[in-house]
């Protein structure tokens, strides 16, 4: 997904303009969490509003030099080293949120503002902007941009919790490299686990291998939801049960 970081000046006077016509101001400091992919409406302004379902879609930045640089909380991005997050205006410099997917977690720190709502509107549902080292720890990939729509559940977890891989609650919403979500219980030969394949568009059983029209990689379906890697034949669930190459 490209990206470009605004000039210091130019992206803090956006946001003072959008502060302005909302009537109070974000936090101090630029972000750097500002794609837009050429959308049109984006006018610097984040939304605060947390959704009570806590899904969102997943998008990352900071892994490239254009946008590598201090975030608005006045951490760094570090190229993308460690494992922070946008959406301070939802949960305040510096919380712990834990994010979930395909029966995986991860727990970031909210360190930077956005993104903005013109992006949320366009993918249709809020978004959490974070460090590539989260998109690539659930969906495979560091590349993670709106229209990718990977789903995600995030809940708000106590400052001591440590950044980084966790385990899941079984709570979350499932993605699946398909852009997909699993469902179902049971396991093994003759069980009712379905995942949802966005890449086929339907649901598949148990076994299934999909590889992905989102990011070329190959899936699994479980009863964890889409899982990875896939290779000869064979995942995280044992043998393909079919192979659907793009």
């Amino acid at each position: 997904m490209p990206r470009t970081a605004p000039l210091a000046f130019f992206a803090a006077t956006a946001l003072a303009l959008a502060a302005s016509a909302c009537g109070s101001a974000p936090d101090d400091g630029a972000s750097i969490s500002s794609s837009s992919d050429a959308l049109s409406g984006c006018h610097g302004l984040a939304s605060s509003t947390q959704p009570a379902s806590g899904d969102y879609y997943l998008t990352s930045f900071g892994f490239t030099p254009s946008d590598d640089g201090i975030m608005s909380c006045g951490e760094y991005t570090k190229g993308g080293s460690w494992y922070y997050a946008a959406s301070r205006q939802r949960f305040g410099c510096g919380a712990h949120i834990q994010i979930e997917a395909n029966g995986k977690c991860v727990v970031a720190e909210t360190d930077d503002y956005g993104p903005d709502v013109c992006v949320e509107n366009a993918a249709g549902r809020p978004i959490i902007d974070a460090s590539p080292l989260v998109s690539e720890h659930l969906f495979g990939t560091k590349s993670a941009g709106w229209s990718d729509r990977f789903p995600i559940h995030v809940t708000e977890v106590d400052k001591s919790t440590p950044l980084g891989p966790c385990t899941a609650s079984g709570g979350g919403s499932s993605g699946g490299g398909s852009g997909s979500s699993s469902g179902g219980n049971g396991g093994g030969a003759g069980s009712n686990v379905t995942c949802n394949s966005g890449t086929l568009g339907k649901d598949v059983p148990e076994g299934t291998c999909v590889q992905s029209k989102y990011d070329s990689v190959w899936y699994q379906c479980t009863p964890n939801g889409w899982e990875t890697p896939v290779s000869n034949g064979a995942g995280p669930d044992g043998a393909c049960t079919s192979m659907h190459p793009l």
